[in-house]
């Protein structure tokens, strides 16, 4: 779906002190923290407008609030390292991090905030802020539960796929020329733990 966001990535990035994922979770029913060892964070974008390319960030952190029978009063806050980007190339994920693209010393993480969650028939409409590179921008993402278990205490799995311009985030490299898409595609799939 194109329509605009979590990331993936958007997760509220600025020069501004960047919001962070409240240490004292709240510890109810339908409260949950991101098992970062089990979730993932994949991108890809056409290069040269021949072929689609993908990396990775390896880590991702947050809480999500989340009530299925009441939706509009829960609330998902994730942060993503942007240092944790691979694309198994040393070189490219230093560029990534540079000016041209993150601008990592300034903006270390990508944040995404809801500000809406709406049932959407057996989806989510997931509806907040996403920032990255010193920019934010409101976008709506369909979520989609994919299961639950249990494995060391309860976990329940929701995915996304969407599409974001990385043009509205002020990364314009390569563009021009079709070098590198501005249509980044995130897919991103946490699993959700309850804090102990």
């Amino acid at each position: 779906m194109k329509t605009l966001l979590l990331l993936p990535f958007s997760f509220a990035l600025f020069t501004l002190p960047t919001a962070r994922v409240d240490a004292t979770l709240p510890r109810g029913e339908h409260d949950w923290t991101v098992d970062a060892v089990h979730s993932s964070v994949v991108f890809k974008v056409k290069h040269a407008n021949a072929s689609w390319f993908k990396g990775s960030f390896d880590k991702i952190e947050g809480s999500v609030s989340l009530d299925p029978a009441k939706p509009e009063a829960g609330a998902v806050k994730l942060v993503i390292p942007v240092d944790s980007i691979d694309t198994n190339d040393q070189k490219r994920d230093d560029h990534l991090k540079a000016a041209d693209f993150f601008n990592y010393k300034e903006n270390p993480e990508i944040t995404f905030a809801s500000t809406k969650i709406a049932k959407q028939g057996d989806k989510l409409a997931v509806t907040g802020d996403l920032a990255m590179a010193g920019k934010s921008k409101s976008v709506t993402i369909e979520v989609e539960k994919v299961g639950e278990g249990e494995f060391y205490g309860k976990r329940v799995g929701y995915s996304t796929t969407f599409t974001v311009k990385r043009s509205d985030f002020g990364m314009t490299y390569g563009v021009e020329g079709n070098a590198l898409g501005d249509d980044v595609t995130l897919m991103i799939d946490l699993e959700l733990i309850q804090p102990k």
